[in-house]
């Protein structure tokens, strides 16, 4: 059931363009195939790239670029992804076990976009808007 909410998810999210590619970040349709490791910046302006995909047993690495912390959650849809707090100047990294995709968010800018996003973990090249 997990995997299965998690690509339903991932079919929703990909229709609003929220599933993304490792080194994307564009409003346009585009690809990302997955490989071990990717990485998220964060700034002033949110994060970047928005969305990523890796492979299961991949890892996502977020470096807060900024200069206030940012605190990098998911709830409980992927428990891997509540990083915590990330001071400026520092990163944390997730590493996701199973293939599923997972919301992020700044729980100290909840309902900010710009600080949003979605880690998709799959075997199998990605595409949508977003990318």
């Amino acid at each position: 059931m997990r995997t299965g909410s998690r690509l339903a998810l991932c079919a929703v999210g990909t229709f609003l363009g929220a599933c993304g590619g490792g080194g994307g970040g564009g409003g346009g349709a585009g690809g990302c195939t997955p490989g071990l490791s990717a990485a998220i910046r964060i700034t002033s302006a949110g994060v970047s790239p928005a969305a990523v995909c890796v492979q299961p047993g991949g890892s996502v690495t977020f470096t807060n670029a900024d200069t206030v912390q940012h605190d990098v959650e998911s709830g409980v849809a992927c428990p891997e992804l509540n990083l915590g707090v990330i001071a400026p100047a520092q990163s944390k990294t997730a590493t996701f076990p199973v293939a599923e995709v997972c919301p992020f968010h700044d729980a100290g800018a909840p309902g900010n976009m710009a600080f949003q996003g979605t880690v998709a973990v799959t075997s199998t090249p990605t595409s949508g808007p977003g990318y």
